[in-house]
C-alpha cells in the first residue's frame, strides 16, 4: 500500500523490543529516554546543555520535525522495508527467524548504549530525510562502494525491462552520512524547528543547525553505536517522485542472515522498482484502491511487487538468476513478512511472499518465447488472476 509521506520520530523501537524476554520494564525506560532525546550527558564530552537551549527565543522548547515536512497529496511512498525489518523481532506465528536473531543482536547493542538508545530516533530521521529528499550526488552502494557497479548494471537492466515514462533515481543510504556535518546541517535547517506558543512553527536557522550538528558529532565520538550500528541505515522504499532508497544496513542484516549480498541488492532494487511500476499505473490498476481496507491493500501491492521482482530476476533478459539463487534470496527476505493481518502495514506472511515470488519465477521460466518480456499490464492482469494462489480464501490452511 502507498502512504502519504511520513516518518515516525521513534522509528518503531518500542515494537522492536518485544523479543523473547520480559521487556516491559525496558520499554517503560526506553519511552522515558526517548522523550529526553536532546538531554543526554556523557563523560567524554560536556553535553549537559540541551541542544534546544541555543538562545532565549528557543530556550526550553522541544526540537521537532516540521509537521509539514515533505507532506504532499501528490507524493506516494511504498511501505518501508526497513521498518518491517526493524520490527521483525516482534514475536508472532511467523517468528523467530534467522533474520530476527541478526536484528536482535544490533538492537541489543543500542539498548546497552544509553546515548544511542536516547538518540536513535533523530539519527534514523536524519539519514532518512537526507537519503530521500536531499542527496542528489553521485551514489555508491555497499561498503566502500563494493556493489556500485552491480547496482548501475541492475538499474540499466530494469530501465529496459520495465519501461517507464520517468527516470528513476536510486540512492544508497550509509551510516557514514551521520558523520558528515554538512548532512546534519542540511537536514536540520530544512526539516527541524520549534513550535511557538501561538501554534506556528519556527524553522531552525543554518547557524542553529550548525550548533546542533556539532553536538551530535560529539555524541558520535562518545558512543560505540553512533552512527556505526547498521540500524541507522536500514531504510528501503520507493516514492512516486521517482526516488528509491536502499540502506547499506538493511542489506548487511539480510546478508548476515545467510543471503548472498549481491542477490540482496538485486532483489530489493527489483522489488522497489516494481513499486515504481505500480505508482505509474495506480489510477488504472487501482481506481478505487487495491483492496477494501488498508491492510489488504498493502498486502496486495507488496505481493505484486514480489511477483514482478521474481519475474525480472529469473527472466532470460532480466537478471537471469536460476530458481536456486532466487529462492535463497526470497526465503530470507520474506521472513520480514508478518502475521499482523489488521495492521495498515501488513506485507503478507512469509509463505505468501514466497508463493508470489514462485509465481513470478514460473511465469518467466515457463514462457514459450524465452526472450519475450511481458508488458507490465500483462503482468498485472496475470497477478490479479492468480492472486487466489497467493492469498488463500478464509479458512484455508494453505
Amino acid at each position: 500500500m502507498f502512504n502519504s509521506f511520513h516518518k515516525p520520530i521513534f522509528n518503531g523501537l518500542l515494537t522492536i523490543l518485544n523479543m523473547k524476554m520480559n521487556l516491559h520494564k525496558i520499554k517503560a525506560t526506553l519511552l522515558i529516554l526517548a522523550v529526553g532525546t536532546f538531554a543526554v550527558s556523557c563523560e567524554k564530552e560536556n553535553l549537559e546543555q540541551s541542544t534546544t537551549n541555543l538562545n532565549a527565543e528557543t530556550m526550553n522548547k522541544e526540537l521537532i520535525l516540521n509537521p509539514n515536512s515533505g507532506k504532499s497529496a501528490e507524493i506516494q511512498v511504498s511501505e518501508n522495508i526497513g521498518i518491517a525489518v526493524r520490527n521483525a523481532v516482534e514475536p508472532s506465528e511467523c517468528a523467530p527467524t534467522e533474520l530476527d536473531e541478526v536484528v536482535g543482536v544490533y538492537i541489543q547493542q543500542i539498548i546497552a548504549d544509553p546515548i544511542a538508545l536516547a538518540n536513535n530516533g533523530i539519527y534514523s530521521n536524519i539519514n532518512y530525510y537526507y537519503s530521500y529528499l536531499i542527496d542528489k550526488g553521485e551514489q555508491t552502494f555497499g561498503a566502500e562502494g563494493k556493489f556500485t557497479s552491480l547496482m548501475v548494471k541492475r538499474e540499466r537492466e530494469l530501465s529496459k525491462f520495465f519501461e517507464l515514462p520517468i527516470d528513476i533515481r536510486v540512492n544508497g543510504q550509509h551510516t557514514a552520512n551521520l558523520n558528515d556535518r554538512n548532512v546534519w546541517i542540511s537536514v536540520l535547517s530544512n526539516f527541524y524547528g520549534y513550535n511557538l506558543p501561538d501554534g506556528s512553527f519556527l524553522p531552525l536557522t543554518v547557524q542553529q543547525a550548525a550548533q546542533i550538528a556539532d553536538q551530535y558529532l560529539a555524541l558520535n565520538e562518545a558512543s560505540p553505536n553512533l552512527p556505526e550500528n547498521p540500524y541507522f541505515a536500514t531504510d528501503g522504499f520507493a516514492s512516486s517522485n521517482g526516488t528509491i532508497v536502499i540502506g547499506d544496513g538493511l542489506v548487511r542484516w539480510l546478508a548476515e542472515a545467510g543471503v548472498e549480498e549481491s542477490i540482496v541488492w538485486t532483489g530489493i532494487l527489483a522489488h522497489e522498482w516494481s513499486h515504481q511500476v505500480q505508482f505509474n499505473n495506480y489510477g488504472e490498476w487501482y481506481p478505487i484502491g487495491a483492496a477494501d481496507n488498508l491492510p489488504e491493500a498493502t498486502r496486495f501491492t507488496e505481493l505484486e511487487a514480489d511477483f514482478f521482482a521474481a519475474y525480472y530476476m529469473t527472466h532470460k533478459r532480466g537478471a537471469t538468476y536460476n530458481w536456486k539463487r532466487v529462492e535463497e534470496f526470497f526465503e530470507l527476505f520474506f521472513q520480514i513478512g508478518d502475521c499482523s493481518f489488521t495492521s495498515n502495514g501488513h506485507h503478507g506472511t512469509p509463505a505468501q511472499r514466497m508463493e508470489a515470488a514462485r509465481l513470478g519465477f514460473e511465469l518467466a521460466n515457463d514462457a514459450q518465447k524465452q526472450g519475450h518480456i511481458l508488458t507490465v499490464e500483462e503482468l498485472h492482469e496475470i497477478f490479479v488472476e492468480q492472486i487466489s494462489e497467493v492469498i488463500p480464501a478464509p479458512g484455508s490452511t494453505k
